[in-house]
């Protein structure tokens, strides 16, 4: 019998194989898949360049991803909305902000700016302490006909918390509050996060009552946070309270739960307990 021929794929179906990798988060597949594509001469037209970036920015390096962005544009190819949201975020993730902002200008002038650019720039900014950009980034957002999205907030609110600019974060919380933004878990987790770290125990039981009246309830990183915040305030007995609250709530404690209960503990003089809590890890394999 004769022996079947390879099957070669086409344009088609490396497309489709690429968006699949990507959906199942097979990074390494994707890569592969990447170089492949470039080792067989594959023709390269405007879908494809857009639809390689989008599904292997997280695959490939910046750098790589950067010098593909540029071989598509110098081939007269157009970048999609996608496209141009995802070399923001490689760009602004690797602190490259002239480029991150390159970008946005170009995307701004084709009109293919949207919230979700916005969004991904003030990230950027606030993750790496550029206070003044990313603030600046709010206010043209406005400027330009979107209203400041939940997503905006939440950063701003981390960014402006962990550089212990109180004022301006309790600023924010109130900008949210006037505007009815609704909270969601990482809103009331970050709150949670930055009043613990300020000790201000007050306001983290403020915002707890807030959270189970809103009806969305405390998850596991809530947890996390609070028992976080009672062992900076000395309220140990609260911290182990709140590991048996997650239980009857139907949430598993997690690893990153008793690292924070034993910090706690040891913080607070509780050498003993420490210890037992440390071999209750082991026996779980956590």
């Amino acid at each position: 019998m004769e022996k079947q021929k390879d099957i070669i794929p086409d344009v088609y179906l490396l497309r489709d194989m690429l968006r699949i990798y990507q959906r199942c988060c097979m990074h390494d597949k994707l890569a592969d898949l990447y170089y492949r594509i470039l080792k067989d001469g594959v023709i390269w037209d405007q879908e494809m360049y857009n639809c390689v970036i989008n599904c292997c920015a997280r695959a490939l390096p910046v750098d790589e991803l950067s010098r593909l962005f540029d071989e598509m544009l110098q081939r007269g190819f157009a970048p999609n909305t996608i496209t141009f949201n995802v070399m923001l975020h490689a760009y602004g993730k690797s602190r490259l902000f002239k480029k991150a902002s390159k970008v946005f200008w170009m995307a701004k002038k084709r009109g293919l700016v949207d919230v979700i650019s916005y969004n991904t720039i003030i990230a950027a900014y606030g993750q790496s302490k550029y206070l003044k950009n990313m603030s600046s980034a709010v206010r043209k957002m406005q400027f330009d006909g979107f209203s400041v999205s939940l997503e905006a907030y939440n950063c701003m609110l981390d960014a402006y918390g962990k550089e212990g600019e109180m004022e301006k974060f309790r600023s924010v919380l109130q900008r949210m509050k006037d505007s009815s933004c609704a909270f969601d878990h990482y809103t009331y987790n970050i709150t949670i996060n930055i009043y613990g770290e300020q000790g201000w125990i007050e306001e983290v039981a403020h915002v707890l009552t807030e959270l189970k009246e809103s009806g969305i309830g405390p998850d596991l990183c809530s947890y996390n946070t609070l028992i976080k915040a009672y062992g900076i305030a000395g309220i140990v007995e609260d911290a182990v309270a709140l590991v048996k609250e997650m239980r009857e709530n139907g949430i598993e404690p997690d690893r990153i739960t008793y690292i924070n209960l034993i910090t706690a503990l040891r913080k607070n003089d509780m050498f003993l307990e420490a210890v037992k809590w440390s071999l209750w890890m082991k026996q779980m394999q956590l």
